[in-house]
């Protein structure tokens, strides 16, 4: 006989605040809650998308390294830091979602209240360690160390979903798609929290080129886009396959998805292998 499960506080009061906006009470009340969080990881995941862009944009600039410290200081402002701290809230959710729908899927983890439950938990306290780290910005740490930790972590989680789903009939891009997922949950809840814990991490150009010039964290950088590209490619694919129906249309689109993918996963390799 299944327990009941026991609501705490942080359901109601997260519920009530969710609920003063119109968009998400209307949703909530016809569609339900499971609606708004698929739909919340998709826009998650696109505004992650567009932030990898920008980002590969960005680090195109190391090639004339007084250009970019320039930019850097440019940006250096209250107004810039509070958006780079906010896109901490759907890199959480996005990845903490992720790992949910991997146990769900795969692993028949099924309590989808506890789940979410916890996936808010640890999103609010990642969300807060990220915002503490940019407020001191002096916090110094191995970067050898925290990578392999960080790297070591990526790929048990990814071996472990590679065993559960190879053997399936799944598509070969719907088993990576789990795949990669998987590897990347560790890789970009380090990447913002590394690029919080001292401001010249990620903002000084000859830490950036020193830090990309080490062979091991060049080749960890090498995979991460790969796995990145192909992982937001695929989950695009999946939101235009939804609403489209199979045809040349959607043929047309996918090819524009992988054309748009292979161009960014060339420079952006092109731009590791540079510098």
């Amino acid at each position: 006989m299944e327990k009941a499960l026991r609501i705490t506080k942080i359901e109601p009061y997260i519920i009530s605040l969710m609920e003063r906006f119109p968009i998400l009470s209307y949703y909530a009340t016809t569609r339900a809650w499971p609606f708004l969080i698929s739909w919340g990881h998709r826009l998650a995941g696109l505004t992650l998308v567009g932030y990898m862009f920008a980002h590969i944009y960005t680090l195109s600039l190391l090639s004339t390294p007084a250009d970019f410290d320039a930019d850097m200081r440019l940006l250096h402002n209250p107004v810039f830091s509070f958006l780079e701290w906010a896109l901490a809230i759907p890199l959480a959710f996005h990845s903490l979602n992720g790992g949910r729908l991997i146990l769900y899927e795969l692993f028949h983890v099924r309590e989808d209240e506890i789940m979410i439950r916890w996936m808010v938990i640890l999103g609010l306290i990642y969300i807060l360690i990220v915002g503490f780290l940019s407020i001191e910005e002096g916090t110094q740490v191995s970067v050898n160390v925290f990578w392999s930790i960080t790297v070591a972590m990526s790929l048990i989680a990814s071996l472990i979903v590679f065993n559960k789903v190879w053997g399936t009939r799944n598509s070969i891009p719907w088993k990576l798609q789990r795949i990669t997922g998987a590897y990347m949950i560790p890789m970009v809840l380090g990447h913002m929290l590394f690029m919080h814990m001292n401001y010249l991490t990620g903002h000084d150009s000859k830490t950036i080129l020193l830090r990309m010039q080490n062979p091991f964290i060049k080749g960890a950088d090498f995979v991460f886009i790969i796995f990145l590209l192909f992982h937001a490619g695929y989950g695009i694919f999946s939101v235009i396959a939804d609403y489209i129906r199979p045809g040349p249309l959607l043929k047309s689109l996918t090819c524009l998805v992988v054309i748009v993918m292979a161009i960014s996963a060339y420079y952006g390799i092109r731009l590791i292998m540079a510098l």
